[in-house]
């Protein structure tokens, strides 16, 4: 089990690859832990990141909506990039480019193994850590920049 300084450095990692330092580290240290991981010391919430998994999901769909909105594209266009850069499936692909999988602490039945569906929800999840931390959906879109998660314009 890995301990405090050892997340700290993991959350160091993550801000170098977003490109966005937290004002509040343990923000972003609740991003990398998923449910059923007890860290002595750090206040985590009984099912990890799934929380700001689901505030991640909400600012990274409002973005998109927003650019859509903004650029003036269709309902129908604007329905089909999230459909396409908000999937589980382009989420975890774009994790694991980005080497976050390494990052997570999962829970010791994973045997280390970082699935898909885990993946998708700490990418989710740093996306909301990002938001609480800043209270910003400007503060976030560098960091979706930076994931290609961003919209077209």
């Amino acid at each position: 089990m890995p301990s405090i300084p050892s997340l700290a450095d993991k959350v160091q990692t993550a801000q170098l690859t977003l490109g966005y330092t937290f004002d509040n580290p343990t923000i972003g240290m609740g991003a990398l832990v998923t449910p059923g991981v007890a860290l002595p010391g750090l206040p985590t919430r009984m099912d990890g990141h799934k929380e700001l998994a689901h505030v991640g999901d909400a600012v990274l769909k409002l973005a998109l909506t927003l650019d859509g909105y903004e650029a003036k594209r269709s309902r129908e266009f604007t329905s089909k990039i999230l459909q396409t850069k908000a999937s589980n499936v382009n989420l975890a692909m774009v994790g694991r480019r980005m080497g976050l999988d390494k990052l997570v602490i999962v829970n010791p039945s994973q045997a280390g193994m970082v699935s898909d569906k885990v993946m998708a929800n700490t990418v989710e999840a740093l996306i909301g850590a990002v938001y609480m931390d800043s209270n910003s959906v400007d503060a976030v879109r560098p960091v979706l920049a930076a994931m290609g998660l961003d919209g077209p314009a």
